[in-house]
């Protein structure tokens, strides 16, 4: 399978690919109870401000045209109070012009020192080296360079030689926006695309095809459709195709804040060619599709459920595409995790709950210090971002006897594949597809904020297994019936493909017979 199949992008976000959060837990305080799987730290000390000295000059005295004599002026006193804070400030400023004086030598003899140009090198250990090398760009450094950007790369650069391949640094924007992320919230128009190209009047071109339009969302109100193509950005004699400016220019151009404008010129299906559409559209808040569901094109019995990815909206929207589905007379279904990367742990839990029973083994967690957890189905209450991984006790267990199978392939990782692993541990429903990606490790997110730094932490925390315990990080999850996606369709965007087309989905509907 070709990279472009596995690339689906979300316009709605303001950030280029979603980071990887494959079976991830928040060790932010969300406004959920907090529970065993979320990491926790100890709030740290609060940093002081900094000292302020301020140095005020007291208002003069008026010179008469003519000043008396001597003798007639009236003695001027000075109160002992203004003489101490006269005193105090004149050795303050005394001090700090010291003190820098005396540190910018200092700085300069250090780095000579260590550049062997005076005496000797001394010992080294007694200095923070940020600060030793902070020493050297600012006396000898012709570029000038960004500290705050230094800093950055430095933190970045240390989370990756731990060693733990899913470690990384977050600043506190990219920190913001995977939480958003994650709680399937964005700003933008609120549709989903695919790079795609299309034939127009005989010629090829690139273009942005609609795969999915969000409910409640601008994109839905000023009536843009699935199948849909993007041809340019702008309108009229502002119009730049896509074509000429590139996919990801055109995806910048779309993406933007709520409350900005998105413009941009439409190409529609129509007979055997296309109408040109153009559109101005007001960005807004979107919650984003992580469920997308049709009746199989060929056999209508059949309801395809595809899970993008398990964030905080996927419980609820999983649930309302099984009965909106059931309610349109299918009796069967697919449940498609190929190219799904994992989520949120609350999110899958909440999934699963809905074919298991209570008491039923969800997961179970190994942590560094070797203690091990077991989380079973059971009724739970969230708040705030977490409410719609809620489980209720009617729920649980409420699709337990759907016929289903489930689709799989080497894309599919982390809390997708615990997905497939209950579905095979409690027999629930055949397997199809090829070997999962194998990723059996949790990773924390962990905010810095309440330690007085900016940004976050993510690092591997537990491993974790299925129902049976057996473990399949870094081997993957082999399936019931292997069936590869044909040769002919591995330049084929993933959803592009037709029903009548994907011969893995025709294995899966055997699986029926």
């Amino acid at each position: 399978m070709s990279e472009e199949n596995k690339e689906i992008k979300d316009v709605n976000e303001l950030r280029e690919e979603q980071p990887d959060t494959d079976g991830t837990q928040t060790a932010e305080e969300p406004a959920a109870e907090p529970t065993a799987e979320q990491a926790t730290a100890e709030q740290g000390e609060a940093s002081e401000e900094p000292m302020r000295y301020y140095m005020e000059e007291s208002p003069s005295e008026k010179e008469e045209a003519t000043p008396p004599s001597r003798s007639k002026r009236a003695p001027k006193r000075l109160s002992l109070t203004a003489f101490i804070v006269s005193a105090i400030a004149l050795v303050l400023a005394a001090v700090m012009v010291t003190y820098t004086c005396c540190n910018s030598a200092y700085k300069k003899q250090l780095a000579e020192l260590q550049l062997g140009q005076t005496g000797t090198a001394g010992n080294l250990d007694r200095y923070y080296p940020f600060e030793l090398f902070d020493m050297f760009l600012e006396t000898y450094s012709f570029e000038e360079t960004d500290e705050q950007t230094r800093m950055t790369a430095a933190l970045k650069a240390y989370m990756y030689a731990t060693g733990d391949e899913y470690a990384e640094y977050y600043t506190k924007e990219e920190y913001a926006t995977l939480m958003q992320s994650t709680a399937g919230n964005s700003e933008g128009i609120g549709v989903n695309i695919i790079n795609t190209t299309a034939q127009v009047n005989g010629a090829e071109y690139k273009v942005i095809r609609i795969i999915h339009v969000m409910k409640d969302s601008p994109a839905e109100e000023a009536d843009l459709r699935t199948g849909d193509l993007i041809f340019a950005t702008g309108v009229g004699e502002a119009r730049e195709t896509v074509q000429t400016i590139g996919y990801d220019v055109a995806i910048t151009r779309l993406q933007g804040a709520a409350g900005t404008q998105a413009e941009f010129t439409v190409l529609r299906p129509k007979g055997d060619g296309y109408e040109t559409l153009e559109f101005s559209i007001l960005r807004g808040k979107v919650t984003t599709s992580s469920v997308y569901f049709h009746k199989h094109a060929a056999d209508p019995s059949v309801g395809v459920v595809k899970i993008l990815q398990f964030d905080l909206t996927t419980p609820q929207q999983f649930s309302e595409a099984v009965d909106t589905l059931k309610s349109q007379g299918c009796t069967k279904f697919v449940f498609d995790v190929r190219y799904n990367p994992g989520g949120d742990l609350q999110s899958i839990q909440a999934v699963l709950s809905y074919f298991l029973q209570e008491g039923d083994v969800l997961i179970r967690t190994k942590q560094k210090s070797g203690e091990e957890e077991v989380s079973t189905v059971a009724p739970v209450t969230h708040s705030g971002d977490y409410e719609g991984c809620s489980i209720l006790k009617e729920d649980i267990g409420k699709y337990k006897d759907l016929k289903a199978v489930v689709l799989c392939n080497a894309s599919t990782a982390s809390a997708a594949e615990l997905f497939v692993a209950t579905f095979r541990d409690y027999e629930l429903a055949p397997i199809v597809g090829t070997v999962t990606f194998g990723k059996g490790s949790m990773q924390s997110i962990i905010s810095l904020e309440r330690f007085g730094y900016s940004g976050a932490l993510k690092l591997t925390t537990a491993m974790y297994y299925p129902a049976s315990g057996e473990g399949y990080d870094g081997v993957g999850i082999t399936p019931d019936v292997v069936e590869e996606l044909d040769t002919a369709l591995a330049d084929v965007n993933i959803y592009e493909i037709e029903d009548e087309q994907d011969n893995q989905l025709k294995k899966a509907l055997e699986q029926f017979d």
